[in-house]
């Protein structure tokens, strides 16, 4: 390829990488907060699944899934009315801000 022609060809896969989303984001291994483990999964929904590891979640914990959901959000995840107690773990609904 020219050297002249070679920044076009950068900017041109620079200008092509911005139109591609990015995969959900995944488990990154267990959350711990204050030596309690939990499973976090970002849904394919964008929604994010909280689970405690060891002992089921009850359905009035979900402050404390919350928690958890905001350390996996780095601080933001999106709590709503709609969040909801599923089985044996937490679903916040709007995912992460």
């Amino acid at each position: 390829m020219s050297p002249c022609l070679r920044p076009i060809a950068v900017l041109s896969a620079a200008a092509l990488a911005g139109c591609v989303s990015s995969p959900p984001q995944a488990a990154r291994g267990p959350i711990v907060l204050d030596g309690v483990s939990y499973t976090v999964s970002k849904r394919g929904s964008g929604a994010v699944s909280v689970s405690r590891i060891g002992r089921p979640f009850a359905n009035w914990e979900g402050q404390e899934a919350r928690r958890a959901a905001d350390q996996f959000c780095n601080g933001r995840a999106k709590t709503s009315i709609r969040d909801r107690f599923q089985g044996e773990s937490w679903l916040i609904v709007e995912g992460c801000a």
